[in-house]
């Protein structure tokens, strides 16, 4: 190979670093700030301070505990300066101390509302919502990539027309639909809209593709019939697809906020995400206690997704090598 045209793509991956890196601290940031603050003193959120917190200082004044930097020690006193671009002051070293985290705003967050009856309502939905999409784009997904019949070139061109209608103009309709059928402030009224997804078939499909024929032969030669084939062969060698697409619905249900509180009025069937809205009307303008308690809603999600990482990954990969 030409020296020149090695280094250039010894060079092309570090020139595709950079972007990647600092798309990756535009999500990474603010989540680190909300998690450093979830654990500060009410008074001392926007200090200025990141890591290592449990060295911070405070002092206490009139309107409460309030976050410094220590410029310079003067025997009995300090010089220090209030927030990150506050006023140069000297105190006695005594109205100094040292600030741990405070754990206890994610115990006062829970306490604020009934976390633990949001996460099962929350669980209960996601639950339902991707094992239901699991069976209904997996049923579609198979369909399109192995079964002959007529016009599905053309039905499943229109599928891939419906990623591109945005989920906002099927709002008044389905609201509607729901309503006739009695359906508002149930479950079942959050769960059904969400049991067909385009992208889910479109992943699907593209997965069983890539699962040689010959197996699907062999067990039709033994007598298997279409379901059998699918329900014994295909989905069986599927695990990294449906693993990917198990993830990517249950924390898009776990965080969705807008469906639930359209349909959603009792508050005991409230999930995660409108206890958080309720949250912010008890502890106005308390940003710690606002974000342990986000912390606290968004731990499932984000446990879960690391846990399937490495099949979300690979089911992606899998779904493009052939089409």
């Amino acid at each position: 190979m030409p020296e020149p045209l090695r280094r250039r793509r010894s060079g092309f991956p570090a020139i595709l670093t950079v972007p990647l890196v600092c798309m990756s601290l535009w999500y990474v940031v603010p989540f680190a700030w909300a998690l450093v603050t979830s654990v500060k003193h009410p008074g001392m959120v926007f200090d200025g301070r990141w890591l290592p917190y449990a060295r911070a200082d405070s002092m206490s004044t009139e309107s409460g505990r309030k976050g410094i930097r220590v410029v310079e020690e003067r025997g009995d006193s300090l010089l220090v300066r209030t927030g990150e671009e506050g006023t140069m002051i000297t105190v006695p070293r005594g109205a100094v101390e040292r600030v741990a985290p405070r754990w206890g705003n994610y115990a006062e967050a829970w306490n604020a509302v009934p976390f633990g009856r949001y996460f099962l309502n929350s669980l209960l939905i996601g639950l339902c919502v991707t094992l239901g999409q699991i069976v209904v784009c997996s049923l579609a997904g198979y369909a399109f990539a192995r079964l002959e019949f007529p016009g599905r070139d053309a039905l499943f061109f229109l599928y891939l027309a419906a990623l591109m209608i945005p989920g906002p103009v099927l709002t008044v309709p389905v609201y509607l639909f729901l309503r006739a059928m009695g359906l508002l402030n149930t479950y079942a009224g959050v769960v059904l809209p969400g049991l067909f997804s385009a992208y889910g078939t479109f992943l699907l499909r593209q997965f069983f593709l890539a699962i040689p024929r010959e197996l699907e032969d062999a067990a039709r030669i033994d007598g298997a019939g279409p379901f059998r084939v699918y329900l014994r062969i295909v989905m069986p060698l599927s695990g990294p697809a449906l693993a990917a697409l198990a993830t990517f619905v249950f924390i898009g249900s776990w965080n969705d906020f807008f469906w639930p509180s359209i349909v959603l009025t009792d508050p005991e069937k409230l999930t995660v995400t409108l206890g958080l809205a309720h949250m912010n009307d008890i502890f106005v303008f308390d940003y710690a206690r606002l974000m342990a308690g986000s912390m606290i809603a968004i731990a499932p999600a984000v446990l879960m997704y690391l846990f399937f990482q490495k099949f979300i990954t690979r089911g992606v990969v899998m779904t493009g090598l052939k089409g």
